[in-house]
């Protein structure tokens, strides 16, 4: 164990504790309601909806997973950058709509969301397992994101990532949303750092320039340098698919309800592409990774390794805490989501529907411990392949949502029982065509899983919705802006 190592990572992380305790400080009010600490009283400006939606997308395993991608599939990596690209038409679109309506009847989660649309607790709750699904995973991939890094680096990894998520715990607990705001601050200006520093200085150090570096990888890769045919229907359903999914990930969602207003969500939809030239340039590092180690047996191991062989242990341990500090940030925001929905829409539901505000605030908090404590357990003791598995299944159920979500913003011509039926065949089919992968990867015959559902869904909507009466729970004026 290097001790100047050790001392470094706990640094970053002391600071990150510190403002994540002291978050109460900023903007504090006066109520101190399941809303404030689960949206910050929905008050957060442009620039802190900007980091803090930024913050939960770009994560730590993004930071990894991206250049691995890189090495291992070429160009098909870049179907990251199209996807985000893609996303934020959808959300100029669909979110300031989702913001009225849950700024209108004091929604927390979108199963508040759902349960007011179709007056179903049952469609609630599939929202809420499918979310909590969702995002269990997601925490256990910013877990293997520091455990890719810190195996390069000379400090217990086990050790320091159970510290960095109590730390997290402890911050969330106490301050709810506001510390993961104010921590995503400081999670953003390290990472965006750390890029425009690598994507300089690797380039140039190994091949003089950038230029140079794609006219070696062109000249020794030429099959990774375009797609093949197999792979443009894989790049064009994977962009398109995470696209339509990213947003109806629960984190996503909460992160657009903390905003102030509806305007504040569409500047957000027009700036944050700027976080795509982030993504752009860490995939570069993948082609990077190639001339340093070529022979490296999991592609995750990409980007650690081009740290580690280019720079000293002290280096390369700032760049293992950078790595850090972007696992924990998501984490937070994504158990406070978890837990919001299952107090919610679970436990609200099902066992107790006359529960206090101060109760179900206390419910939620433990929710918090219990999340991270199961995401850090599933990642640290169990087998990669199940965590991996799991969001395979997670992400692609994810999107079956959309006729819960996504359409009611439209139109209430919808009723339950189509849009039940139709969401639930969606799970079961993507879930068969993983089945028929054997749940190792979430492509079949070139096309992402998750669309094989969702074309299922579009053609049950299409058949039963006019057999049945429109809803008429929310009124369409209240997605509109009031301003």
């Amino acid at each position: 164990m290097n001790i100047l190592e050790l001392v470094i990572m706990l640094a970053f992380m002391i600071i990150v504790g510190i403002v994540g305790f002291y978050a109460s400080k900023f903007k504090p009010s006066l109520d101190n309601d399941i809303t404030e600490w689960s949206l910050g009283g929905r008050r957060f400006g442009t620039f802190i909806v900007w980091f803090l939606i930024g913050g939960d997308v770009y994560t730590a395993y993004t930071l990894i997973a991206v250049p691995g991608l890189a090495y291992g599939e070429g160009v098909l990596a870049l179907f990251a950058t199209s996807y985000v690209i893609m996303t934020y038409p959808i959300v100029f679109l669909t979110m300031p709509r989702l913001w009225n309506v849950a700024r209108k009847h004091n929604f927390i989660t979108a199963g508040d969301y759902v349960e007011k649309a179709f007056n179903s607790k049952t469609l609630a709750l599939i929202v809420a397992i499918v979310g909590i699904l969702a995002e269990l995973p997601y925490i256990g991939l910013q877990i293997f994101g520091m455990n890719f890094m810190l195996s390069v680096t000379h400090v217990p990894s086990n050790i320091t990532i159970i510290l960095s998520l109590l730390l997290v715990m402890g911050f969330t607990i106490f301050n709810g949303i506001r510390a993961t705001a104010l921590t995503a601050f400081i999670k953003d200006f390290f990472v965006w750092a750390m890029v425009l520093f690598l994507i300089i200085y690797i380039p140039i150090h190994y091949f003089g320039s950038i230029g140079q570096m794609f006219v070696w990888y062109n000249a020794h890769y030429p099959t990774k340098s375009v797609l093949s045919a197999g792979q443009i229907s894989v790049f064009a359903t994977l962009a398109f698919g995470s696209a339509a999914a990213l947003f109806l990930y629960p984190h996503a969602i909460t992160s657009v309800y903390s905003a102030k207003n509806a305007k504040i969500i569409k500047k957000n939809a027009i700036i944050l592409p700027i976080y795509n030239i982030m993504l752009l340039l860490i995939t570069l590092l993948g082609f990077a990774a190639l001339f340093i180690d070529p022979q490296l047996k999991n592609p995750n191991m990409a980007f650690p390794e081009i740290i580690s062989k280019t720079f000293g242990p002290v280096f390369t341990a700032i760049i293992g805490s950078i790595i850090i500090l972007g696992s924990m940030i998501p984490a937070s925001i994504m158990s406070i989501a978890s837990a919001n929905l299952f107090t919610r829409n679970i436990y609200k539901n099902l066992i107790n529907k006359n529960i206090s505000d101060t109760t179900e605030k206390l419910i939620s908090k433990i929710s918090v411990a219990v999340i991270i404590l199961l995401a850090l357990f599933t990642s640290l003791a169990m087998s990669p392949s199940f965590i991996i598995t799991l969001q395979l299944m997670a992400g692609s159920w994810v999107v079956q949502l959309f006729p819960l979500i996504f359409v009611p913003l439209f139109t209430n011509r919808v009723n339950k029982i189509p849009a039940g039926i139709a969401t639930v065949s969606g799970i079961l089919v993507t879930t068969y065509m993983l089945f028929l992968v054997h749940f190792k990867v979430a492509i079949y015959k070139g096309v992402w899983v998750g669309l094989y559902g969702l074309v299922v869904e579009i053609i049950l909507l299409l058949a039963l919705t006019f057999l049945f009466q429109p809803m008429s729970n929310i009124s369409l004026d209240d997605y509109l802006d009031s301003e």
